[in-house]
């Protein structure tokens, strides 16, 4: 066997360092490509951190039926935007009665804002989101179970019973 003949072969082949360059190239396009598609999102919003409380404020007589009033406390934490873009509330009744409401239905003044401190009121019989008058009705004793719903994140940020 001729030795010098075996080294000095002419061999056209791709030598194994120019595969290993190209292979780690091809990882960090890979991974750049889906590192910036996954860091691309923008962080998702967050509801608003706040406490607040809620509790009936008593019922008024109206056309026979005796509609209920809460009173909605801001007790600190963020301000709450009550626009009809950004919060929605929800109520529902033991008897399976429920509607969703926006700020419209706050005594609310010219501001859709709550902040710590502010108290507003709203019934029962105000008008939901359907654009006809609610026809929740409230007996001494039911409980009520509301939830306010940040739009923008989709997350609840208010959850409580309440009962008359």
């Amino acid at each position: 066997m001729d030795f010098k003949k075996l080294f000095r072969k002419d061999d056209k082949a791709v030598s194994p360092v120019i595969g290993v360059i190209l292979m780690v190239a091809i990882t960090v396009i890979l991974a750049a490509a889906i590192g910036s598609s996954v860091f691309s999102h923008g962080a998702a919003q967050a509801a608003p951190q706040a406490n607040l409380n809620i509790k009936p404020y008593g019922t008024y007589s109206s056309s026979g039926t005796d509609v209920a009033v809460v009173k909605l406390e801001h007790l600190g934490g963020d301000t709450i935007n009550l626009d009809e873009t950004s919060t929605k509330i929800l109520i529902s009744l033991n008897d399976g009665q429920s509607e969703q409401y926006t700020a419209y239905n706050l005594d609310s003044s010219s501001t859709d804002t709550l902040n710590i401190g502010d108290i507003k009121k709203f019934s029962f019989k105000d008008i939901p989101d359907s654009g006809t008058p609610a026809n929740i009705t409230v007996k001494a004793g039911e409980i009520a179970h509301i939830k306010f719903i940040d739009i923008n994140s989709g997350q609840i940020y208010f959850d409580k019973d309440i009962t008359f």
